[in-house]
């Protein structure tokens, strides 16, 4: 069973415009990434898997929210390993109806990787609302 941290409404607040198409598919692929990334801490949950203490849920949402939004910026898809299928453009023009991809930047190997890298990586914001939550495995425990 794969827990889901946070809502598409939970995403809406976050980011304060609306959530993108694949909001259910992204919140689900974050939330897995947020589970591997604190899978040594320790946390109480309840019995559904999800964390007890409400401070730790609530990072645990932000950070979810935060990864989501940060792949809808980078434009990386983690359903799809981070590979994006659109080329940006770099021309269009009205009169006889012309568009042009840059096929050069987002077909290259660099961008290919780091796409790839995002797509399985936890963003900084991401990493820093669990650190900022002590839920970050560091070997200190609060409490």
């Amino acid at each position: 069973m794969v827990l889901v941290y946070a809502a598409t409404s939970d995403l809406t607040t976050w980011t304060g415009g609306p959530p993108p198409a694949n909001a259910t598919q992204l919140l689900r692929s974050a939330s897995m990434l947020i589970t591997s990334a604190t899978v040594a801490s320790v946390y109480g949950v309840d019995d559904a898997g999800l964390p007890s203490e409400a401070k730790v849920l609530q990072a645990f949402k932000d950070a979810t929210c935060a990864q989501v939004a940060y792949w809808v910026t980078a434009g990386v898809d983690p359903t799809g390993g981070g590979i994006s299928t659109a080329a940006p453009v770099r021309g269009k023009r009205l009169g006889s109806g012309s568009v042009e991809y840059d096929t050069a930047v987002s077909g290259s190997v660099t961008a290919f990787q780091a796409k790839r890298a995002a797509a399985a990586t936890l963003c900084a914001e991401a990493f820093m609302v669990l650190h900022q939550a002590g839920v970050t495995p560091s070997g200190v425990q609060r409490g």
